[in-house]
Order: structure tokens, then C-alpha cells, then sequence
């Protein structure tokens, strides 16, 4: 390093190689890292692009002198505690680029988020073995095939107790991931949750309480206000009217779901299966919860639960599926607990290896090198306390940005 000494204005100048301009991280870097209020989350491999521009800054300044100080904290940090040593000096801080020696590139590039090595929780990546029993032995459409039952044929067929032996399913991977998203989508006709028939009333029963609220409310309106008009008082009046109809109707709906003949035998049926299903594959943790909640089913854990009745009535039967036994010769059925689905993640990139990772769209990247010139007004001897800081700390060389390199090229002090 070139030390000399010419006026009060202290310089030091930094030149920094491949310095990158561009950041991949929420949240906010001064603020300490919280799951909650700061998550610092990767986000360039996500399906929105993550990428920012994050030229140099004061902050970027500070941090530098800190780091060449010997402080090698982060700078929220040094500046929340009591010894940051910039504390009175960062008014009388200023910096810039040197022109002449700035240089900036731009790259295109993918990136993957090595400190996480599973894939995303719905990507399937990879390709699989022709010689999975799961997908292309002759009796993996066996199994497979309760997936493609009706609601009706599932319950029927959950509280029956032989196998089902008889399909020309297609199991090809994509085939079965279009189907499981359908069984595990509450929105589509597929995947809507199954409910009692008293849940089914009592969610009829406080439609006909809201609508009576309206009701007594719009009397009260009526007869609290008088309308300034024979056309304000008759559309009052009307408005009641069709109140009283919908009430009326909801009574109506009611009385229907009570006397409905296919209402009582589904329920009867749903009532059975979920009772059946709880004290076969009893959870310990939500004992009497394991399959109705609340008089609510969610399909996708019926489908899943008679994945594992299907698999087992066919090993009573004979049939070679020893691939869905695991090490202790219990059924696994990769992917799929008995109340749900977990996900493609766990179910189809495990017998790929695991060895690929979800990356994101292509980023641009741009990339800085250049000088870049601090400038600090403080008298001499605080400057040679700043020099001696910097030698005594022995920062040769350190990070600038994402990837880039910095150095201390020069110091006047």
C-alpha cells in the first residue's frame, strides 16, 4: 500500500474485479433475519423472477470500511451496538465510482439454491427407470387404479372387503399427477369435500338464521324511517317481499336434504367408511379426527387410505406387488401417508435420485469492475488511528456484492 500525506481529506480507494449489481434475496439486509418480520429467502428459482438491482450504496461503503477495520459483523449489527466505530464519522463520509476505471457486463445465467437439496414440494424433475414395479410392472394398474374411482365406487369399495382386480388404467407418472391434482383441488367437482348430513344442515340451518336477521332488520328500517316517497316506500316493501321468498326457499332446501333418499344413503355410507378408516388407521394425535373433522371429508384422503387397502387386499390375494413393502415388510406406498398425499417431491423424485434441483427462469446478471475512491474529512490523527485500524486487522482481500473481489489498493491519510 502507497501511504502519504497531503491535505485533511483522508482517501482510501478500493478496486474491486466482477462485483455483481444484481441481488436474489427478500427481505430487508439492515434489519436482523427473522422467519416472521425478515425472512431472508432465495427467490430467484421461484416461479415469479427474484432478481433486483443493487448498485453500491452508503451502506455498501460503510460496510467495507467496517469490514477493513477488523468488524466483521453484519452492519445492522455494528450499527445497533454501542462501539460502531462510524457512529460520529458517516456525515463526513462520501465515495464514487471512478469513471474511467468502471467497467459493467451483463450475464445470462441460471441458479440453484445449493443450501436446499430437495426440489420443490410439487416439481417433478428427472426421469424414471423403465424397470420401476411401480409404474410398469403388469400389476401396477391394479393398484393404481382406486385413484379412478367416483366418490360412490370409492366408499363401496372401501367397505367392501376383497380387492379390486379388474383395470386397463393408464399409469404412466403424468397420467397419475393429473389425477391426484384433481382428487387434491377442494375447488373441482373432484376434489370438493365430502360433508355429513347434519353438517349439511347445520350449515342450512344458519343460512335460514342470517336471513331472518335480514328480515327483522329491514322491518326495523321500515318502520323506524319514513320513505320520502309512495316509490322509496314500495321499493322497501318489495325488497321485504323477496326476502321473505329466499327465506322460504332455504326452508324449502332444507326440508329436501331431509328427506332426500341418495342424501341418506351417501351419508350413511360416509359415516361408515370414516369410522372405519379411524379405528383401522388409528393417529394417535387426533384420535376420532383421523378422517372426519367437523362432519368434513376431504377426498383425497379416502383415495389415499384405499391406496393401502387396495395394496394390501391384493397381497391376501396373491398378486406380486412385494414392491410395496418396505425394509420391515410393512406397505409403503412412497409419497402417500394413509390420510393424504405428500407431495410429488417425496413420491416420484426419490426414484430419480434426488440429484436434480428446481432451478428458476434464466436471470440477467450484471457484473462490475472498476475503482471505487472513499473519501473521510477527519484530521490527521484520527486518520493514522484509521490507517494503523486497517493494518493491524489484515484484510487483504474480501467480498464485494455477490461474488465480486475487492482489494485496498491505496490509502491518503
Amino acid at each position: 500500500m502507497l501511504f502519504t500525506s497531503k491535505d485533511r481529506m483522508m482517501k482510501i480507494s478500493i478496486d474491486y474485479d466482477s462485483c455483481w449489481q444484481t441481488s436474489f434475496l427478500s427481505g430487508d439486509p439492515n434489519k436482523p433475519i427473522s422467519k416472521k418480520n425478515n425472512e431472508r429467502k432465495f427467490i430467484a428459482t421461484t416461479k415469479t423472477r427474484g432478481e433486483k438491482p443493487t448498485p453500491i450504496t452508503n451502506d455498501t461503503v460503510y460496510g467495507i470500511l467496517c469490514r477493513i477495520l477488523g468488524d466483521q459483523r453484519k452492519l445492522y449489527q455494528a450499527k445497533q451496538s454501542d462501539n460502531y466505530f462510524l457512529h460520529d464519522l458517516e456525515d463526513k463520509i462520501s465515495w464514487q465510482l471512478v469513471k474511467r476505471k468502471t467497467q459493467t457486463t451483463t450475464e445470462l445465467m441460471y441458479l440453484t439454491n445449493k443450501s436446499d437439496d430437495r426440489c420443490g414440494q410439487s416439481t417433478w424433475l428427472g426421469v424414471l427407470p423403465d424397470n420401476i414395479p411401480w409404474f410398469f410392472s403388469d400389476e401396477a394398474p391394479l393398484l393404481w387404479s382406486v385413484l379412478f374411482f367416483s366418490k360412490e365406487q370409492l366408499l363401496d369399495f372401501i367397505l367392501q372387503e376383497k380387492a379390486h382386480m379388474v383395470s386397463a388404467v393408464n399409469c404412466k407418472p403424468t397420467t397419475l399427477i393429473a389425477r391426484i391434482n384433481e382428487l387434491t383441488d377442494s375447488k373441482s367437482s373432484e376434489g370438493a369435500i365430502l360433508k355429513t348430513k347434519v353438517k349439511i344442515l347445520s350449515e342450512k340451518d344458519i343460512e335460514i338464521d342470517k336471513k331472518n336477521i335480514a328480515i327483522t332488520k329491514h322491518k326495523e328500517k321500515i318502520s323506524s324511517s319514513r320513505s320520502k316517497t309512495k316509490a322509496q316506500e314500495q321499493k322497501g316493501l318489495e325488497k321485504l317481499d323477496n326476502l321473505k321468498k329466499e327465506l322460504q326457499e332455504l326452508k324449502k332446501e332444507k326440508k329436501d336434504i331431509e328427506i332426500n333418499d341418495e342424501i341418506m344413503v351417501f351419508n350413511d355410507k360416509l359415516t361408515k367408511v370414516t369410522a372405519f378408516l379411524s379405528s383401522k388407521y388409528p393417529n394417535k394425535k387426533k384420535k376420532g379426527e383421523e378422517y372426519c373433522k367437523e362432519g368434513v371429508t376431504y377426498p383425497s384422503s379416502l383415495y389415499s387410505a384405499a391406496l393401502y387397502l387396495q395394496a394390501e387386499r391384493l397381497l391376501n390375494s396373491n398378486v406380486n406387488i412385494d414392491f410395496v413393502k418396505n425394509k420391515k415388510g410393512d406397505i409403503q406406498i412412497q409419497g402417500f401417508s394413509k390420510r393424504g398425499f405428500n407431495g410429488v417431491r417425496d413420491w416420484l423424485n426419490s426414484m430419480t435420485g434426488n440429484k436434480k434441483k428446481a432451478v428458476g427462469t434464466p436471470c440477467q446478471v450484471n457484473k462490475q469492475s472498476g475503482r471505487l475512491e472513499i473519501e473521510i474529512d477527519i484530521d490527521k490523527t484520527k486518520g493514522k488511528e484509521i490507517v494503523q485500524m486497517i493494518e493491524n486487522a489484515g484484510v487483504s482481500s474480501f467480498y464485494l456484492g455477490k461474488k465480486g473481489l475487492a482489494y485496498v489498493s491505496k490509502i491518503r491519510a
